[in-house]
């Protein structure tokens, strides 16, 4: 896994940006995801197309969640930079939540009380049905390490803007955009860090960078105020 102070990239360096989905009626109304496969709403796609503007230059391809709200905005964030969008790839789903999904807070509390009070005290309780942390972890990093071993086997040459190679951010190797969802992204990167990580919000990202040894977190956003992760 590996954390160490980020260091320089090199020729043969991997580096990820990791973000999560654009937003869909569902986290609008606060409702658990998960595994069940809802589409992005209107400012979910407006969220995307903002995304593909930030990242112009910086990113060489995309790598995706295969739930819709992910494949939605990689599909988005590659048709506009004109970049390819090399993978749909299952390991990188949401953690299932089981009998919560399609529940808002509220629904949880009063269906499934013993379940959410025992939330409530471990933020990654398993709920009835619902996926465990530890699996989720597997998952992640399987499919996080396949995303590294593609961009090495068939690295992309996308016209990437060299002309910002003096920038910090500009691409320096292999730079790709990865899409996820809050809850098993923010699992990973508290395995990586071992420190706790606020909530992701939707379309927040963060720079990892694989080195051959393992994975380094490379830059944290500004984050919003810790939040509960209902809508993930």
């Amino acid at each position: 896994m590996r954390n160490e102070k980020a260091t320089a990239p090199t020729p043969s360096s991997i580096q990820l940006y990791l973000a999560r989905h654009g937003r869909t009626h569902w986290n609008q109304l606060g409702r658990f995801q998960g595994h069940t496969d809802v589409p992005l709403d209107e400012v979910g796609r407006a969220q995307a197309s903002a995304l593909a503007d930030e990242l112009r230059g910086r990113v060489e391809a995309v790598i995706t969640s295969d739930l819709r709200r992910a494949s939605e905005t990689a599909r988005i964030v590659a048709d506009t930079l004109g970049i390819p969008l090399l993978a749909e790839d299952p390991d990188l789903r949401e953690r299932g939540y089981g009998v919560f999904e399609g529940l808002t807070r509220t629904e949880c509390m009063e269906r499934f009380p013993e379940a959410w009070a025992a939330r409530e005290r471990e933020r990654d309780h398993e709920p009835p049905g619902g996926e465990p942390r530890a699996q989720v972890l597997a998952r992640m990093q399987r499919g996080l390490a396949r995303a590294v071993a593609t961009l090495h086997a068939h690295p992309p040459h996308a016209p990437v803007a060299r002309h910002l190679s003096t920038d910090p951010h500009a691409p320096h190797g292999r730079h790709t955009l990865i899409v996820g969802h809050g809850s098993s992204l923010r699992m990973f990167l508290e395995l990586l860090t071992r420190a706790p990580v606020v909530s992701i919000a939707n379309m927040e990202y963060r720079e990892v960078r694989h080195d051959g040894r393992g994975f380094q977190l490379v830059s944290r956003r500004t984050l919003a105020p810790a939040r509960d992760e209902q809508a993930t």
